[in-house]
């Protein structure tokens, strides 16, 4: 009973202001006319659909479209009338009984309309929502198709996604796409049923503005913009599909011959569709092998790079739905063009981090290493990074062997190929010794052998940054600087077991190098200080054999040498002082924090890299006390994995005391509890390195007479068989 009183209430509203309206000659006042456009927006809603309404709505809509109101330039009412006629509409559905060209001017005053939805402060803002909602509702706007609006159709689907923004209300965005999805739906109904469709052109203007949007890059389309787009590709993608397979495939096998301007974009049409509706190009995808196949290295190379960008989509498995194109992939490793074999490296990294497990990622891995001998050394470069990326990413899976054949590279005849193969198995190796450091990894003797493949390359003479005086610094950066010196040992210890002739003999000449350079060094600032009150000709004539010899230690001898005589004529004795104690106390960061001041001071640049760059060349940073303290500590416990590896760390510590007799100082109690334990195998080694150098530490020798004699004995019987 009320909803009928309301209803009549609402129609004696409609009809008395359809009078007052009628009655004015001329366009009443903007106040008059929004009193009474807001009373009848009120009215309208209470009104159900019925066309029996049409005398009572009548005067009314014949009213507006008499004083040229759907024309009239004032927001507040254009935007009443707006609703006025969108009611009208929803109640006189489906025959409102309008002109086409009464129509037309409602279309143009809601895509004006709607234009302002840009500006969400305005207090409007949520008025325009609700008329874009109630025309998304009653999905009128395919009478614009009708009565020949297209050009209104495209108009409004381009303001859509111009004024469209991320922090519109969901609800909004979705009215948009559904009025797009339904106009498009209705296109495409009128086109399927037209036989003069073009082949090769996506056939429908309006959607030609759905993929304009579909592509990201292009400039001024925004993320809400393109996350329309998609909203519209997965709401009519089965009515869509026919028209956007048939343009995508015509670019592919014939591009110039389609009209659309998006044919310069269809790569990027694919990867997109395929990201968020990716049944759409069943029949798109296998006409990829047509551009692989093409005698035009840029189209294959494009077609390779759009194969990538689809392997890396999370969710699909391109490689196993798509065997043909996957097959013609592999054919490319093989491509006459280097520049194909690189696009097809990068796809293969792409294909094995999505599914490392696969068969496909099988055959792509032995792709791979079969590019690790291609006869461009760019290729092989390539090669050697993505093999090194994948077993960084996939250590577990990938098969020890591929790193092996890796770390091959790193004897390539090109010095670049060595460089890059140093770089990414440095990479490779820091990684993996975080991965020990958790309990990710263990230890895995193919990795090991990076380190000793690294030190035979200081036996390279083309190249100066592998000689032994760059060698060095490969080794202080062999592990991450966050790792514990008891994971480092651990691996020195690991790397030592796997090591021959060669690569002891290598890291013996790094170190007695560095031990050269200490003890020129003590020489030098000895020299220096005693130069007045000795011979000054005869100081300068040895200080200046003494930079010979130095700079002989340094990756450029010329350029070191050069600065070791702007550090002699240096007069602040800070510098020589620092560096003497640093010598003998090993205090590095007070050194460089104090050469640092000074070198700015001075304004050398040069100079201060090269006093940085001998601080560290002198400081015990490949070795250390803590390897030293760590090595002993694990034969006095005990605490090996493997057995075998006992031997190898008494090894290690005589190569690194041989080199460094003082950096047994401080494991004195250490040592002399591995003398005096007699369980503990290997004390003949043991004596002989306190033999050599016991020297250079304090040790009370009381508790090592009997082991030292029959140690002796033993020799003597050697001998004399």
């Amino acid at each position: 009973m009320e909803e009928a009183t309301s209803e009549n209430e609402a129609k004696q509203v409609v009809t008395r202001i359809g009078k007052q309206l009628a009655a004015y000659n001329i366009c009443p006042n903007k106040d008059t006319l929004v009193k009474l456009l807001k009373e009848a927006t009120s009215a309208f809603p209470e009104l159900k659909q019925s066309e029996s309404l049409k005398p009572t709505i009548k005067p009314l809509s014949d009213s507006l479209v008499r004083h040229g109101l759907l024309l009239h330039k004032d927001k507040d009412i254009r935007l009443l009338v707006g609703i006025c006629f969108c009611e009208i509409i929803r109640i006189l559905a489906p025959n409102p009984d309008f002109s086409d060209a009464v129509f037309r001017d409602i279309f143009r005053l809601l895509v004006s309309t709607f234009g302002e939805l840009e500006n969400m402060k305005s207090p409007y803002f949520s008025r325009w929502a609700k008329l874009l909602d109630t025309v998304a509702q009653l999905q009128f706007c395919v009478i614009m198709l009708d009565i020949g609006c297209e050009d209104l159709v495209i108009k409004m689907f381009k303001s859509f996604f111009s004024v469209v923004r991320d922090d519109h209300p969901r609800s909004l965005i979705t009215s948009m796409s559904s009025i797009i999805t339904r106009i498009l739906e209705e296109k495409v109904e009128e086109a399927d049923a037209d036989p003069l469709i073009l082949e090769g052109s996506a056939s429908l203007p309006l959607l030609d503005v759905i993929l304009h949007n579909l592509i990201k890059e292009r400039k001024g389309v925004s993320s809400a913009s393109f996350q329309l787009a998609v909203s519209v590709v997965q709401n009519c993608g089965e009515k869509l599909e026919r028209y956007i397979c048939k343009f995508l495939r015509s670019c592919i096998l014939n591009r110039d011959a389609v009209g659309s301007a998006l044919k310069e974009f269809y790569h990027e049409i694919i990867h997109e569709i395929f990201r968020y509706a990716p049944q759409m190009l069943f029949s798109v995808v296998p006409s990829l092998t047509h551009e692989l196949l093409t005698d035009q290295v840029d189209v294959r190379i494009k077609a390779l790079n759009l194969i990538r960008k689809l392997l890396e989509l999370p969710g699909q498995h391109f490689a196993q739905e798509y065997r043909h194109v996957f097959v013609e992939l592999l054919n490319r490793f093989s491509d006459k063009s280097a520049e194909v074999r690189l696009s097809a490296l990068s796809c293969a990294k792409a294909l094995y981090m999505t599914n490392p497990s696969g068969r496909e990622s099988v055959e792509v891995l032995s792709a791979i290493e079969g590019r690790l001998l291609d006869f461009d050394d760019r290729v092989r470069m390539e090669a050697v990074s993505v093999l090194c990326d994948l077993v960084k990413s996939y250590l577990n899976v990938v098969p020890s062997e591929s790193i092996t054949r890796a770390a091959e590279r790193l004897r390539d005849k090109k010095i670049s190929v060595r460089r890059k193969a140093l770089q990414k198995l440095l990479e490779l190796y820091q990684d993996y010794c975080t991965r020990c450091a958790t309990g990710i990894a263990s230890l895995n003797d193919h990795i090991e052998q990076i380190p000793c493949k690294i030190l035979v390359l200081s036996y390279d003479k083309d190249c100066q940054e592998f000689r032994p005086q760059s060698m060095e610094l490969v080794l202080v950066d062999l592990f991450p600087s966050s790792l514990q010196i008891e994971e480092r040992t651990r691996h020195w210890i690991s790397i030592f077991s796997l090591f021959k002739s060669p690569h002891l003999m290598a890291l013996k000449i790094v170190l007695s190098q560095k031990r050269r350079l200490r003890d020129e060094m003590q020489v030098y600032l000895t020299l220096r200080k005693q130069k007045e009150e000795n011979c000054p000709a005869e100081a300068e004539r040895i200080i200046e054999a003494s930079f010979l010899k130095m700079s002989a230690s340094f990756p450029d001898p010329l350029k070191a040498k050069d600065c070791f005589h702007k550090l002699n004529e240096l007069k602040d004795c800070r510098i020589f002082s620092m560096l003497q104690e640093f010598l003998e106390k090993e205090t590095t960061i007070d050194v460089q924090t104090t050469m640092d001041e000074y070198c700015r001071k001075t304004g050398d640049q040069n100079l201060s890299e090269f006093l940085q760059l001998l601080v560290m060349k002198c400081s015990f940073n490949v070795f250390s006390f803590d390897h030293v303290r760590c090595i002993l500590d694990c034969l006095s416990s005990d605490r090996f994995e493997n057995k075998h590896l006992k031997n190898y760390s008494v090894q290690l510590l005589l190569t690194i005391i041989s080199a460094f007799p003082s950096l047994l100082r401080g494991s004195e109690k250490q040592f002399q509890l591995l003398l005096i334990e007699e369980i503990i195998p290997f004390n003949e080694q043991l004596i002989e390195m306190l033999a050599r150098e016991g020297s250079q530490i304090s040790i009370n020798l009381r508790y090592a007479w009997r082991e030292l004699a029959q140690s002796l004995n033993l020799l003597f019987l050697q001998l004399l068989h």
